[in-house]
C-alpha cells in the first residue's frame, strides 16, 4: 500500500510537472521525440525528492503503528499528510478529534485541543464527543482536559461509555475524579442499572466498591439495580448487589418488588437467590412473599400471571398461599383459571390439597368463581378440571350468571356445550331477567351445535317463553338480528311467533323495523303469521309503518304482498306519512303504486303526507306526490306544505316546487301568515326568488331568429295587490312584493328583468305622464318665481331706521308700492306662486296622514317644507302692498331651495336618476368625514382668533365675526389662502408673527393638502360602489313611487293600466323598432340578453338530464328483472332442499342499505343542482324523476 501511494504521489507530480512544462504530451508529432535534457534533470530531482518524502512517511507510520489501537482510515489519512492543498484530509474534519481521543496519541490529542480548546465539545454524527470515546476505549489519560460529566446525544456520560465497554481503567479515573455516577441518562439509567443490564460484572463491582452508597440507585419508574437483575434473571449481578446489602424491600414507582419482578419474568435463578438471601439475613420466606404491589399482587400471582410453572412451584414450596386474594379478590386459582393452565392448577391443587375446596368456590370482586373464569376463556380442560375437584356448575355472580351463562355471553361455544354436556341448569336468568337461548343469540352462536346438546333437556322449551325485563322473548332477538337460521330452528322446535315485548311488539315488527327480509319471509312462511301482520303496537304502528319509516321497500312489498293493511297509527299517521317524514321516496312511490287513495289522507291535525315531507326537507318526495297530483289541503292551523317549507327554511324543496309544473298552482295559495307564498320566499329565502322569476319568463320559439320570438312576462305574482278593509274604509297596498323586497334589503332582486320590465311598463302607462305633467307645473312655478326675482328690484323694500347707512348697497329712503311699481305680469306671477304653494301644502298634508312616520324619513319632504314656506313667507305680503327686509331674505332661501327641489324632481326620469342617487350618496359621504373633520376647522379658527393674522377689528366674542373667522378657515382650507394680503403686506404690525407663520404652515399642510386629498380620495373610492348600487337604488325609489301613485289613484284607472303579462317580440320589423326607440327615450330599455343566454344554457341542459333520467329509468327497469330472476332461483332451489347462501341471515344487507341510502342522497344532489341553475323548459313544465321518459 505504501508503494502505492508512492507511486501515485509520483504520478501526481509527474502530472503536474507535465501542466507547469507546457509539454504538449497530447501531440502525436512530439511523443516519438526524445525528451530534452533539462526534461531530464527535472525528472531525477522529482524522484529523488518524492523518495526522501516517502521515507519521512514510513517513518512516521512506523511511529504510528508503534502506538498503536489505529484504524484504517487513520493510516489512510496519516499517508496523504503530504501538504497537498488540493486533497481534502480527515485530520481537517471537525470529528478527527473524537477519533484521536479514542486511540493512544496524547501528543496528537494534546496538540489539537490546543490550537482550539472548543472542539473538545464536537460531537461526531454518533452523538459522540471526545470524553465519550475516550471512556469507551479506556483511555484515562485524556480525561486531564476532558469534562467528565459531558452527555451526548442519549445523555449518557463517559461514566455510562466507560461501565458499557467495561472500561475498568477509565471507570476508577473517573469515580477518582469526581464523576457523577448518580446521573441518569435520557431512559433513566445510570452507570450502575447499565452494568447490571449489560452483564458487566467487573465494573459492577468497581462501582460498588467506590460508591456503595448506590447499591439501591433508583432508575427508570423507579426501579433499584436488583429490579434490572430480577428482570434479565441475572444472578451473577444479583449476587453481587445483595453482597453489597441491596434492599430486598425496596418497590419501584408501581409498587413491584424484586421478587415480583422475578416471579413474572421468569427469573427462577434470582427469585431462588432472593429467597436465600432472606433466610440468610434471618427472614422468614412468608414475609418476602407477602410483599405486595399496587394492585395487591403477591408473588404467586405475579409467577401464575407470567406463566412460570418453575416460579409457581418455588413461590409454593415456600410458603405461598393458593387462597391469597388480590384487591379485586382474585386468587392464584382464578388467574390460572382464567388462563386455562392446567398444569399451574394440578401444581397448586397438589401442593395445597388442604385449601383446594376452599379456593375453588372463592368469589371475586365480580361475584365470580374460577369456574366462571374458565369458562369466560373456554378453556374446556379447565373446566373439567374444576368440575373434577369439586366445583358448582351452577354457582351465580353478582350478576347472577351463571358459568353456563357466562360462556354463552363471551361466545365460549366449547365451554357451553361441555356444560350442557355435564347437565349444567339451563333454567338460570341473569339480573336482566335473559336466559341461556337470549345470550346465545345475542352473540350470535352456532345454533346447530349447541342446540344438539341443548334440545335433549326435557324443560328447553320453557326457554322460549322467558321474557327479559323488556319484555323480549329469544325469538324478538332472532328475528331483530336477522337470524333465519337461529328463527328456523326456534320455529321447528316450537316457539311462537305471536309472542309481544312490553311495548306490545311482536318478532315481526322487528324484522320489519331493520329490514330483515328473508326473516319476514321465514315469519310470514310460518302458520298463524295473520295474527301478527296488522297487529299494532303500544304507538298504533303496524309491521308496515316500521319498515317504511326506516325505507325497507323490499320488505314493504313483500308485506303488501301478504295482505298488510294500511291502518293509521293512533296519532293517525299512515305508512305513507311514515314514510314521507323520513324522506324514503322509493317506498312512498311503491306505496302509491297500488295504494294511490292514501296521497290525500290527513292526520288528525290535518296534515298530509306533502306537509310532512316539505316540512322535513325532502325535495324528491315533495316532486313524487306533486307528479302524483297530490291535492293541496291545509292543515288545522291553516298552513299549507309550501308555508311549512318556507318557515323551515327548506330551499331545495321550495326549489322543487317552483320548478315542478303546479308551481303556478302552489303560488297561488293564500297563506294566513304571509299571505302569499312569495312574500316568505322573498322575506326567509330570497335566493330562490330569481329561479321563481325565470320562470315567469317564457320563451315562445327555441330558434331566436324566427320572425315571432318573443318573451312573455307574466306580472301576475309580481303586480299582486293587497286590499284591506278596516273599518269600512277600503286600503290598498300595491305592488306588495316589491315593495317586501325594499322592506327586507332584497334590492338586487329587483334588477332582474321581470321587475324592470314591470317598472318599465308602471312608467310607460302612467308614470311618465303624470310626472311629466308634475315637472311641466313645477317649471312653471320655478319660471315664475325666477322672473319676478329678477325683475323687482330687492332693495325695493322698507327696512328699520337703525339699518340705514350711507355706504349700504341698497340705501333707499322710501318704499314704492307694489301695486304702482309691479307690471301686470308679475302681479300674475305672484297669485300663481301663492296658489301653487298652498295646493303642496295641502298636497304634503294628505301625505304625512298617508305615509305617517315614514313620511320624516324622506329628505325630499324637508327641502318641500322649506321651499314652500319660505316661498310663502316672500310672496305673501306683497298681496298687501308690503315688502319688507325678511322677505327677501325667504327669497334667497327659496330660490336655492326650488332649484334643489328640481334636481329631486328629475331624478324620478332615468335619465337622471342614477346621477342624482350617485349626488346623493356622495353628499352623505362628505357629511360623514366633515362631521368628524370639522374638529380641525374649528381648531383651526379658534387658534386664529387668538393670533388674529387676518383682522386686528374683529371682535372674537361677536358671533358674527367668530362666523366669520370659521367661514375664512374653510375657504382657507380649500386653497384661498390670501398669504400676501394677510402675512406679507403687514408682517411687522403681527403681534404673533413667528406664530402666524408656524400656524400658517401646520394648517397649509393638514387641511389644503391631506384632508382635501382625503376627501377626493373617499369621493372616488366610494365611486365604484356607488356606481354600483345607484341602479338598485333607482329602482328602489321607483317602487316607491308607483308605489305612492297607485294609492293616490283611482282603482278604476289602476285596473284599466294594470297588466298580468307583457309581450316582448325580438324580430318584428322596422315600425316596431321606431316604436321601441321612442319609448326607449322615455323609459330605459330591458336587458334580455342574460335571458337569452339563461334559455340556451337550460335547454342543454334540459337534454343532458333527460338523458340521463332515461338512462336512470333503465337501470331500474334491469334491476327489476334480476330481482325477478333471483326470486325464481330462490324458488327452484328450495323446491330442490338445497341451502345456498340466499338462505342465510340478514345482517349483511346492511351494506346495500347504505348503498341505496347513499345513492338516494347522490339523486337529490343533483336535482338540487339542477334546480338551481334557474332550467326555463319550452313549454313551462320541466322534467321530473316520476314521469314516463316518453312524455318528458
Amino acid at each position: 500500500m505504501l508503494s502505492h501511494n508512492a507511486t501515485n504521489l509520483l504520478t501526481k507530480r509527474i502530472s503536474n510537472y507535465d501542466i507547469e512544462t507546457n509539454t504538449p504530451l497530447s501531440r502525436t508529432e512530439n511523443n516519438h521525440q526524445r525528451p530534452s535534457v533539462e526534461f531530464s534533470k527535472s525528472f531525477r530531482k522529482l524522484f529523488t525528492t518524492a523518495k526522501q518524502r516517502k521515507e519521512t512517511e514510513l517513518t512516521m507510520l512506523s511511529k504510528k503503528l508503534v502506538n498503536g489501537s489505529e484504524t484504517t482510515e487513520t493510516i489512510a489519512s496519516t499517508s496523504n499528510t503530504a501538504r497537498n492543498h488540493d486533497i481534502c484530509l480527515f485530520s481537517d474534519s471537525p470529528h478527527y478529534i473524537v477519533r484521536i481521543a479514542g486511540t493512544g496519541n496524547t501528543d496528537e490529542f494534546e496538540h489539537l485541543i490546543r490550537d482550539d480548546p472548543a472542539k473538545l465539545k464536537v460531537a461526531n454524527p454518533s452523538g459522540l464527543c471526545a470524553a465519550h470515546n475516550a471512556a469507551a476505549r479506556n483511555r484515562k489519560k485524556k480525561f486531564l482536559t476532558l469534562d467528565l460529566d459531558i452527555q451526548d446525544k442519549d445523555g449518557w456520560t463517559p461514566l455510562h461509555h466507560a461501565v458499557r465497554n467495561n472500561s475498568l481503567d477509565a471507570m476508577e479515573f473517573l469515580l477518582a475524579n469526581g464523576a457523577d455516577d448518580a446521573r441518569l441518562n435520557k431512559q433513566e439509567e445510570a452507570p450502575i442499572h447499565l452494568a447490571v443490564v449489560h452483564n458487566q460484572l467487573k465494573a459492577l463491582e468497581l462501582l460498588l466498591i467506590k460508591r456503595p452508597e448506590q447499591v439501591n440507585l433508583r432508575g427508570e419508574r423507579g426501579k433499584a439495580p436488583l429490579h434490572y437483575a430480577a428482570l434479565t434473571d441475572n444472578i451473577d449481578a444479583a449476587k453481587i448487589l445483595t453482597d453489597h446489602r441491596a434492599r430486598l424491600c425496596q418497590p419501584c414507582t408501581a409498587g413491584n418488588y424484586p421478587i415480583h419482578m422475578a416471579a413474572l419474568n421468569s427469573s427462577n435463578r434470582v427469585l431462588n437467590h432472593l429467597f436465600l438471601i432472606a433466610k440468610s439475613l434471618g427472614y422468614n420466606a412468608q414475609h418476602l412473599l407477602n410483599f405486595c404491589d399496587a394492585e395487591n399482587h403477591r408473588a404467586l400471582h405475579s409467577s401464575v400471571i407470567g406463566g412460570n410453572i418453575e416460579a409457581v412451584e418455588i413461590c409454593l414450596k415456600n410458603g405461598g398461599q393458593i387462597d391469597d386474594q388480590q384487591d379485586d379478590l382474585s386468587t392464584p386459582v382464578h388467574l390460572a383459571s382464567s388462563q386455562g393452565s392446567i398444569e399451574t392448577l394440578k401444581i397448586m391443587f397438589n401442593c395445597q390439597s388442604e385449601l383446594k375446596s376452599k379456593v375453588i368456590r372463592m368469589a371475586d370482586i365480580q361475584g365470580m368463581t374460577p369456574l366462571h373464569k374458565a369458562a369466560m376463556g373456554d378453556h374446556v380442560d379447565a373446566i373439567e378440571l374444576l368440575l373434577e375437584e369439586g366445583a358448582d356448575i351452577d354457582a351465580r355472580d353478582v350478576c347472577k350468571r351463571t358459568p353456563l351463562l357466562v360462556a354463552a355471553l363471551k361466545s365460549s361455544v366449547q365451554a357451553v356445550c361441555y356444560l350442557l354436556s355435564k347437565n349444567a341448569s339451563i333454567m338460570y336468568r341473569d339480573e336482566a331477567d335473559q336466559n341461556l337461548l337470549h345470550f346465545i343469540i345475542m352473540q350470535n352462536l352456532p345454533i346447530g351445535a349447541i342446540g344438539n346438546i341443548l334440545f335433549t333437556r326435557e324443560n328447553y322449551r320453557q326457554l322460549f317463553d322467558q321474557r327479559d325485563k323488556d319484555g323480549f322473548y329469544p325469538i324478538h332477538f332472532a328475528s331483530r338480528q336477522g337470524q333465519v337460521n337461529v328463527l328456523k330452528t326456534l320455529i321447528a322446535h316450537g316457539a311462537e311467533i305471536n309472542r309481544r315485548t312490553n311495548q306490545r311488539q311482536s318478532s315481526l315488527h322487528f324484522a320489519a323495523e331493520y329490514g330483515r327480509y328473508n326473516t319476514c319471509r321465514q315469519l310470514l312462511d310460518t302458520p298463524g303469521f295473520k295474527r301478527i301482520l296488522n297487529e299494532p303496537d303500544k304507538q298504533g304502528l303496524t309491521p308496515l309503518h316500521l319498515c317504511c319509516s326506516n325505507g325497507h321497500t323490499r320488505v314493504v312489498q313483500l308485506l303488501i304482498h301478504k295482505g298488510a293493511q294500511f291502518t293509521k297509527c293512533f296519532e293517525g299517521f299512515t305508512p305513507l306519512h311514515v314514510a314521507a317524514i323520513h324522506g324514503h321516496v322509493t317506498t312512498m312511490d311503491t306505496i302509491l303504486q297500488g295504494h294511490a287513495h292514501l296521497i290525500n289522507s290527513t292526520t288528525r291535525l290535518g296534515v298530509t303526507p306533502l306537509h310532512l315531507a316539505a316540512a322535513a326537507g325532502f325535495a324528491e318526495c315533495v316532486d313524487l306526490l306533486l307528479s302524483k297530483s297530490a291535492k293541496i289541503l291545509t292543515n288545522l292551523d291553516g298552513e299549507t306544505f309550501f308555508d311549512l317549507a318556507i318557515m323551515k327554511k327548506q330551499k331545495d324543496v321550495c326549489l322543487t316546487i317552483i320548478t315542478h309544473d303546479r308551481w303556478k298552482e302552489a303560488l297561488d295559495l293564500k297563506s294566513t301568515k304571509y299571505q302569499t307564498p312569495l312574500l316568505g320566499l322573498i322575506e326567509h329565502l330570497p335566493e330562490c326568488v330569481p329561479v321563481l322569476f325565470d320562470r315567469c319568463i317564457s320563451p315562445s320559439h327555441s330558434d331566436k331568429k324566427h320572425k315571432d320570438f318573443h318573451l312573455t312576462y307574466d306580472f301576475h305574482y309580481i303586480n299582486w295587490m293587497d286590499i284591506k278593509q278596516i273599518d269600512g274604509k277600503v286600503y290598498r297596498y300595491p305592488m306588495l312584493p316589491l315593495n317586501t323586497m325594499v322592506k327586507f334589503g332584497r334590492t338586487n332582486h329587483l334588477s332582474h328583468p321581470l321587475c324592470e320590465t314591470l317598472l318599465r311598463q308602471k312608467w310607460l302607462s302612467y308614470g311618465f305622464p303624470i310626472y311629466a305633467l308634475d315637472l311641466t307645473f313645477y317649471l312653471l312655478f320655478l319660471f315664475l318665481l325666477s322672473h319676478f326675482i329678477i325683475t323687482f328690484p330687492s332693495c325695493n323694500h322698507d327696512d328699520p331706521s337703525s339699518w340705514h347707512h350711507s355706504n349700504d348697497s341698497c340705501s333707499k329712503t322710501k318704499f314704492t308700492s307694489f301695486r304702482d311699481s309691479a307690471t301686470a305680469f308679475q302681479i300674475i306671477s305672484i297669485w300663481y306662486i301663492v296658489l301653487y304653494c298652498f295646493y303642496n301644502f295641502f298636497l304634503e298634508m294628505i301625505q304625512i296622514t298617508h305615509d305617517g312616520r315614514e313620511y320624516f324619513y324622506d329628505i325630499e319632504n324637508y327641502v318641500q317644507w322649506i321651499l314652500y314656506l319660505t316661498t310663502s313667507v316672500f310672496t305673501l305680503p306683497f298681496l298687501f302692498n308690503q315688502s319688507w327686509h325678511y322677505q327677501w331674505v325667504a327669497a334667497s332661501m327659496s330660490i336655492f331651495t326650488a332649484y334643489l327641489a328640481l334636481l329631486f324632481l328629475l331624478g324620478r326620469f332615468f335619465i337622471y336618476g342614477i346621477y342624482v342617487t350617485m349626488f346623493l350618496e356622495i353628499m352623505k359621504t362628505l357629511l360623514h368625514v366633515l362631521s368628524l373633520f370639522s374638529i380641525l376647522i374649528f381648531g383651526f379658527a379658534l387658534t386664529f382668533c387668538v393670533t388674529r393674522p387676518f383682522s386686528k377689528d374683529l371682535n372674537v366674542s361677536s358671533p358674527l365675526d367668530l362666523f366669520m373667522i370659521v367661514l375664512k378657515t374653510v375657504t382657507m382650507m380649500l386653497g384661498e389662502l390670501d398669504f400676501e394680503r394677510s402675512y406679507l403686506d403687514n408682517p411687522h404690525e403681527q403681534h404673533f408673527d413667528v406664530t402666524n407663520l408656524i400656524v400658517l404652515l401646520v394648517f397649509a399642510i393638514i387641511m389644503p393638502i391631506l384632508l382635501m386629498n382625503l376627501l377626493v380620495g373617499l369621493a372616488i373610492g366610494d365611486l365604484m360602489q356607488i356606481q354600483q348600487n345607484a341602479r338598485l337604488k333607482r329602482l328602489a325609489t321607483q317602487v316607491q313611487l308607483h308605489t305612492n301613485l297607485e294609492k293616490k289613484l283611482p282603482s278604476k284607472l289602476i285596473l284599466r293600466w294594470a297588466k298580468t303579462e307583457h309581450v316582448e317580440y325580438m324580430n318584428r320589423g322596422i315600425c316596431h323598432r321606431f316604436k321601441h326607440m321612442c319609448r326607449d327615450l322615455i323609459a330605459k330599455p330591458v336587458d334580455t340578453s342574460a335571458v337569452l343566454n339563461t334559455y340556451e344554457e337550460n335547454l342543454t341542459e334540459n337534454a343532458l338530464f333527460t338523458e340521463l333520467f332515461k338512462q336512470n329509468r333503465r337501470q331500474k327497469d334491469m334491476q327489476h328483472q334480476l330481482e325477478k330472476i333471483t326470486d325464481l332461483v330462490r324458488l327452484v332451489l328450495q323446491k330442490m332442499e338445497i341451502h345456498t347462501e340466499i338462505e342465510s341471515d340478514d345482517v349483511t344487507r346492511g351494506g346495500q342499505i347504505e348503498k341505496i341510502a347513499r345513492m338516494q342522497k347522490f339523486r337529490q344532489t343533483f336535482n338540487i343542482a339542477r334546480r338551481f341553475s334557474g332550467i326555463r323548459p319550452l313549454n313551462g313544465n320541466a322534467p321530473h324523476l316520476f314521469s314516463h321518459p316518453e312524455e318528458t
